[in-house]
C-alpha cells in the first residue's frame, strides 16, 4: 500500500509576527503578514480581561478616595485628619501604580506585568477587607 500524503498531517514551521516564536500551521494555510501563535492570542485575551477588571477597580478606588476626602473635611481632631490623609495618600499611590502597570501591560507582551498587577490587586483587596 503506497504512502499517501492525504493520510499524513503536513505542517509548516513559521514565526509568530508578535513574539517571534516558531509555531506550526497546516501546510497550504495562507501565510499572511499577521500570523499569531496561540500564546499571543491567549495573552491578548488575558490583557483584555485584566484591562476590563482594572477599569472597574480604578473607579472604586477613585470613589474611596473621594469618600476619604469628605471624611477628612469633616474630621475635627488633627489625629483623625492625619489618618484620613495617610489613607488618601496610600490609596492614590496604589491607583498610580495600577495605572503605570496597566500602561506597561498594554505596551508590551510581557506577562510579568500581568503577574505584578495581580499581586497589587490582591494587596488592595486585603487592604479593603481590613478596613
Amino acid at each position: 500500500m503506497p504512502d499517501s500524503n492525504e493520510d499524513k498531517l503536513v505542517v509548516a514551521l513559521v514565526a509568530c509576527s508578535r513574539c517571534g516564536n516558531a509555531f506550526m500551521i497546516k501546510r497550504g494555510q495562507k501565510k499572511t503578514d499577521d500570523l499569531v501563535c496561540d500564546n499571543c492570542i491567549r495573552l491578548e485575551q488575558r490583557k483584555k480581561q485584566l484591562t476590563d477588571s482594572v477599569k472597574e477597580s480604578q473607579k472604586e478606588i477613585e470613589s474611596s478616595i473621594k469618600a476619604y476626602k469628605n471624611s477628612l473635611r469633616v474630621a475635627k481632631s488633627q489625629q483623625i485628619k492625619q489618618i484620613y490623609f495617610d489613607k488618601i495618600k496610600k490609596t492614590s499611590n496604589t491607583l498610580n501604580n495600577s495605572v503605570d502597570l496597566l500602561k506597561k501591560i498594554e505596551e508590551t507582551n510581557d506577562e510579568k506585568y500581568i503577574e505584578e498587577y495581580k499581586k497589587l490587586f490582591e494587596e488592595l483587596k486585603k487592604d479593603y477587607a481590613d478596613n
